[in-house]
C-alpha cells in the first residue's frame, strides 16, 4: 500500500460517523437529505470512500463540528482503513515506535522525501535505542513505506508526539488491538482512580511521588495519575508488564511524556515492583468467571497489601465478588475479616457495571488500602455502593471528596458531611454474612438541592391529573420535604429471608415451562381448566396478566410439584431488566426467570405487596451494564415506619386504580379508532348524522 504526501485521505461512511460522533445510519440520512453532501471519491472492494478534507469542510460549514476538534482526529480515523493490510499487533507497535522515534529526534519529521527512507529510519532507531528497549526492533521490522508519512501528519494534527501517541492509544480497539483493549477501563473510572491517588498533594508533601503499577498492561492507570501532576513535581514510575510487547509499548508511552530514563522502570518480572512505592494504582488481572473466586481475589489484595511500604497507598480495581456476601467462617470470609481488622482497608466502593467496556458483564469494585493505619477513624471502614447509577463526573468528584477527607490526618468526623459513603464499624462487617456495602443509606446530600423542585413537580402533576379529569376527585399525594432528613434503616432481602431469624420475606424460584406449553387465552378451550402464566412479559407490562395460560392437566404432568403464586405475591424479574409487579389474584404459574417474593407474617410490619413492588422497582442498572447492579438477595430495602407504610400503601392503591382506569380508557379509544378506520376503509360503516 503506497501513501504519498499530499495524497487525498479517504474515509468510509463508518469512519465519517466515528469522526462526527454519530451513529452510522445518520451519515446515510445526511447523504439522502442534503444535496451538498460530498459525493464518493472512489470505491474500494465494494465500499464507497469519501475525500476526508471535503467531509471536514462539510461538517464545519453545516455546524456539525468544530474544525479544531475534527482535524486532530482525522488521521486517526483514516489510519483505521489504511491499516487494514496490517495486523493490529504489528500496526500499533509500528505506529507508536515511529512516534517515539520522532520524539527522540527533537520532533523532526520522519519523512524527508528522499529515497531510502526506511533504511535511514532503521539506522536512526539503532542510534536512538542501542539496547533495543524501546523501538529498534519495531523499526527494523517496518515494511509499510506509507507509515512514516502518516505518522508525521498525525503528529502535526495532534500538535505533539505525546498527543499523537495518546490518540493512537484511545482508538486502539478500532485498530483491532483486542488484546490491548480487553482490560481497558472507562475513562471516568480512570479519573476516579487518579483522584483517589491524590498524587499532586503527595508530591507537595513528600517532595515527589514514587508511582507503581504491578499489573500495568499498557500503562493506562499510570498515565491517568501522571496527568494530574504539575510539570515541576518529581515523579518516579515503576511498571510491571508480564507481556514483553506491552512492556515495550509502555516504555515508549512514558518516553514521549519526557520522563527521563532514570525516572521510570518497566519490568517483565513483577518481583520487587512495589519496592519504595508511595502510590500504587492497579487493576487485578482478569479471570474468567469459571476460574474466578472471592478467595483468589482477596488473596491477590492481601499479597499486594503485604508488599506496601509504610505510608504507601494503593488504589485497586478488583472483581466485585470481593464485596459479595460471604460466610464469615469460610476461607474467603476469614481472609476478608483479617483484611478489615488490620486497619489497612480505608474504603471499599461497589461500582456500576459496564466500566470495563470490552467485558460489560464483568463487575468490579474499588479498594483503597494503606500501610498507615492511623488515618481515618480507627475501627471503621468507609463503604459506598454506587452500583445502581451511572458513573458521572459529579459522582466521581463526590466520591473522591468523601474518601480524601476520610484519609486526611486532620480528619474531623463532624466537619464533613459525606454524600455517598458511610463509615461502618469493622466489627459489624467481620461477623456478618452481608455484602460489603453500607447497611444504612447515605445522606444523599447531592440530591437534597432538588427536593423543593421535586415537591413542586409533584404538585404540578397533581394539577395535570385533575385538569385531565376535572369530574373526578382531586388527587392529593401530600408529598412534602423533610426538614431534617434521616435515611431509614435498611435490610437486604437475604437478611429478611434468612434462616437464622424469623422470616419476613420468602423467595421462591419460577418454573421452567416446556416449549409449547404456554398458549394464548383466546386459544384455550376452557379457561377454567387452565392456569394463568405470570412471567417477565407480565411483570414488564408487555403482556396483560391472564392473556397467557397453561392447561392444568398438561402442566401437572410436565411440571410435577411446581408451586403456584398466592394472592398478593410480588413477582420480580431481573431479565431483560429489573422490574416487579403484584399478582393480586394469585394461583398463577410463575415462569422462570421470574421469581416469587412473598411477604410472611412478620414482614407485614414493614411491607405491603404494593409497597414492596414499588421499592423493588427502584433497583435499576447503570448505563453500559448488562445485568442488574446487585444480585436480588443483596438488594437493600428501606424499612419504613408503620404510619409511613400505611399512607404509602394507600397512595399507591389510588395511583394503581387511576392507572387501571386510564389504561382501560386508552384501550377502548384505540379499538374505536381501529373500528372506525377499518369500517370506512372497506365501506361497511359510515358516520351517521348525530341524533338531536
Amino acid at each position: 500500500m503506497k501513501f504519498a504526501r499530499g495524497e487525498a485521505l479517504l474515509m468510509s461512511m463508518t469512519e465519517i460517523a466515528e469522526l462526527a460522533d454519530v451513529q452510522r445510519p445518520v451519515v446515510s440520512t445526511w447523504r439522502r437529505r442534503h444535496p451538498d453532501f460530498p459525493q464518493p471519491a472512489t470505491e474500494e472492494r465494494g465500499q464507497q470512500l469519501f475525500d476526508a478534507a471535503r467531509i471536514v469542510d462539510w461538517l464545519v460549514e453545516t455546524g456539525r463540528a468544530e474544525r479544531g476538534e475534527v482535524e486532530g482526529d482525522l488521521r486517526v480515523h483514516t489510519l483505521a482503513r489504511l491499516g487494514t493490510q496490517l495486523p493490529a499487533r504489528t500496526l500499533i507497535p509500528a505506529l507508536t515506535a515511529l512516534v517515539c522515534l520522532r520524539h527522540l529526534s527533537d520532533d523532526e519529521p520522519l519523512d524527508d522525501e528522499m529515497p531510502g527512507l526506511i533504511a535511514r529510519l532503521r539506522e536512526h532507531a539503532d542510534e536512538a535505542d542501542p539496547e533495543d528497549e524501546l523501538l529498534a526492533s519495531e523499526i527494523r521490522g517496518l515494511r509499510a513505506s506509507w507509515l512514516p508519512t502518516a505518522v508525521d501528519e498525525l503528529v502535526e494534527a495532534a500538535w505533539s508526539t505525546q498527543g499523537a501517541f495518546e490518540r493512537i492509544m484511545q482508538v486502539r480497539d478500532r485498530l483491532g488491538a483486542a488484546e490491548m483493549s480487553s482490560s481497558r477501563l472507562d475513562p471516568l473510572l480512570e479519573s476516579l482512580v487518579a483522584g483517589l491517588a491524590d498524587a499532586r498533594t503527595r508530591a507537595d508533601r513528600d517532595g515527589g511521588v514514587r508511582l507503581a503499577d504491578p499489573y500495568a498492561g499498557v500503562g493506562d492507570l499510570l498515565i491517568a495519575v501522571t496527568g494530574t501532576l504539575r510539570d515541576d513535581q518529581v515523579l518516579r514510575i515503576t511498571a510491571g508488564c508480564a507481556d514483553p510487547v506491552a512492556a515495550r509499548l509502555t516504555r515508549r508511552r512514558l518516553a514521549v511524556r519526557d520522563v527521563s530514563e532514570v525516572e521510570y522502570r518497566v519490568h517483565t518480572d513483577l518481583d520487587g515492583c512495589l519496592d519504595e512505592a508511595t502510590i500504587v494504582v492497579t487493576q487485578l488481572p482478569y479471570r474468567p468467571a469459571e476460574e474466578r473466586s472471592a478467595l483468589l481475589s482477596l488473596n491477590a489484595l492481601n499479597d499486594l497489601l503485604m508488599s506496601l511500604t509504610h505510608g504507601a497507598t494503593a488504589i485497586v480495581v478488583a472483581p466485585a465478588d470481593t464485596t459479595a456476601a460471604l460466610d464469615p467462617t469460610s476461607d474467603a470470609g476469614v481472609l476478608r475479616g483479617e483484611l478489615l481488622a488490620s486497619g489497612s482497608v480505608k474504603a471499599v466502593i461497589r461500582l456500576p457495571g459496564g466500566l470495563v467496556p470490552y467485558r460489560p458483564g464483568y463487575e468490579i469494585a474499588l479498594w483503597v488500602l494503606t500501610a498507615d493505619y492511623a488515618l481515618g477513624e480507627r475501627g471503621k471502614v468507609l463503604l459506598a455502593d454506587v452500583s445502581d447509577r451511572s458513573l458521572t463526573p459529579a459522582l466521581v468528584d463526590a466520591l473522591v471528596t468523601d474518601v480524601l477527607a476520610w484519609r486526611d490526618e486532620r480528619f474531623d468526623p463532624d466537619a464533613h458531611r459525606r454524600v455517598h459513603t458511610v463509615a461502618t464499624p469493622v466489627s459489624a462487617l467481620i461477623a456478618s454474612p452481608r455484602p460489603l456495602v453500607p447497611r444504612y443509606l447515605p445522606s444523599q446530600d447531592d440530591l437534597r438541592w432538588d427536593v423543593p423542585e421535586r415537591v413542586a413537580r409533584a404538585l404540578e402533576l397533581e394539577r395535570m391529573v385533575w385538569e385531565a379529569r376535572p369530574d373526578t376527585a382531586r388527587l392529593n399525594t401530600d408529598l412534602s420535604a423533610v426538614p431534617m432528613p434521616r435515611p431509614p434503616r435498611t435490610a437486604t432481602i437475604a437478611e429478611l429471608a434468612g434462616r437464622g431469624r424469623q422470616k419476613e420475606l420468602s423467595l421462591r424460584k419460577g418454573t421452567r415451562l416446556p416449549t409449547g406449553l404456554v398458549r394464548s387465552a383466546s386459544s384455550t378451550v376452557n379457561a377454567t381448566n387452565s392456569y394463568p402464566v405470570f412471567g417477565p412479559a407480565e411483570v414488564l407490562s408487555e403482556s396483560e396478566p391472564g392473556s397467557r395460560r397453561v392447561d392444568r392437566i398438561e402442566f401437572e404432568r410436565s411440571c410435577p410439584g411446581a408451586r403456584h403464586s398466592k394472592p398478593g405475591d410480588v413477582i420480580i424479574t431481573t431479565a431483560p431488566r429489573p422490574a416487579a409487579a403484584v399478582d393480586h389474584d394469585g394461583h398463577s404459574v410463575v415462569e422462570f426467570p421470574a421469581r416469587i417474593l412473598r411477604i410472611e407474617e412478620e414482614g407485614g410490619k414493614h411491607f405491603t405487596p404494593r409497597v414492596l413492588a414499588a421499592l423493588l422497582d427502584r433497583a435499576g442498572r447503570a448505563d453500559g451494564a448488562i445485568r442488574p447492579a446487585q444480585r436480588l438477595q443483596e438488594l437493600a430495602l428501606p424499612l419504613l415506619s408503620p404510619p409511613e407504610l400505611k399512607r404509602l400503601d394507600h397512595l399507591l392503591a389510588e395511583l394503581d386504580d387511576r392507572r387501571d382506569r386510564a389504561r382501560r380508557e386508552i384501550a377502548a379509544l384505540d379499538e374505536l379508532r381501529r373500528i372506525a378506520a377499518t369500517g370506512l376503509a372497506d365501506g361497511t360503516l359510515t358516520l351517521a348524522d348525530p341524533i338531536v
